[in-house]
């Protein structure tokens, strides 16, 4: 049998315990987006359009590549 000295102990520390856990996810699930989508200021618009406005690597290089599509005929 456990004695009764252990029992009070154990049982605030649960509860501690396990209120810790759940403010740690809260944090991480909805504290943390929300505070990365305002430091970076990211919008919903932007995430939506992002695959049709997106940047082609090659368009700094276009100039250089037409040079030497034109010096390979």
């Amino acid at each position: 049998m456990i004695p009764l000295a252990e029992s009070i102990f154990w049982g605030p520390m649960a509860i501690t315990i396990m209120g810790g856990l759940l403010v740690a996810t809260a944090l991480t699930l909805l504290v943390v987006p929300v505070l990365y989508s305002l430091w970076f200021r990211v919008r919903s618009d932007e995430t939506v359009d992002a695959h049709d406005k997106a940047h082609d690597p090659t368009e700094a290089f276009a100039e250089e590549m037409e040079a030497i599509r034109i010096a390979a005929e």
